[in-house]
C-alpha cells in the first residue's frame, strides 16, 4: 500500500495545527517565570534579575551587576529623577513589581523601574520558551522588546 502526497500534506497540516494550539499556551504556569534572567547589552552580560512571587503575583531584583571598570565603588541609581535616591545602590534594588498572570503565557500589570533611563514603566513579559523571557514595552505608538535569557543553575 502506498501513501500519497495529499496524506502526508494532511498529517503535516494536522501537526502544524497541534502545535500552534492554544494547548501548548495553556501548558505555561504562573511560576515559570520565577528564576534568575540573564540581561545583555551588544551581546555581553550586564546584569541579572531574580523574578520571584511576592503577595500574589511577581517582584523582580537584581542579583548580579557588571562591576564598572577602574572602581570598586557599587553601582548606584545615578539617573534617579529622586535626588535622595541617586546614591542607593542597584544590587538588591527590586525593579520589577506587582505583576499578574494572564492565564496563558504572560505577565502584565505591573512595574518596572528602568534604571538606566531612571524611569518606571509598565512591560509585558512573555514567556517565549523555557529559558527567554521578552520584555515589551509600549508607550504611545513605540514598542520595544527585549529578550532575557533564563540563568539554569
Amino acid at each position: 500500500m502506498t501513501t500519497s502526497r495529499a496524506q502526508y500534506v494532511i498529517a503535516g497540516v494536522l501537526c502544524l495545527l497541534f502545535y500552534f494550539s492554544p494547548a501548548t499556551a495553556a501548558e505555561i504556569k504562573p511560576d515559570d517565570i520565577v528564576g534568575v534572567w540573564l540581561i545583555e547589552k551588544d551581546g555581553e552580560a550586564v546584569e541579572k534579575v531574580e523574578i520571584y512571587q511576592c503577595e500574589g503575583m511577581y517582584c523582580g531584583k537584581i542579583v548580579w551587576l557588571k562591576a564598572q571598570e577602574g572602581t570598586d565603588a557599587p553601582v548606584t541609581d545615578e539617573k534617579n529623577k529622586s535626588d535622595e535616591l541617586r546614591d542607593r545602590p542597584l544590587l538588591g534594588l527590586e525593579v520589577l513589581r506587582g505583576y499578574e498572570f494572564d492565564g496563558e503565557s504572560t505577565w502584565h500589570d505591573g512595574k518596572f523601574y528602568a534604571y538606566r533611563k531612571g524611569k518606571t514603566v509598565s512591560p509585558k513579559l512573555t514567556l517565549v520558551d523555557e529559558n527567554h523571557l521578552k520584555i515589551q514595552v509600549k508607550i504611545l505608538f513605540v514598542k520595544k522588546s527585549f529578550v532575557w535569557r533564563r540563568v539554569i543553575p
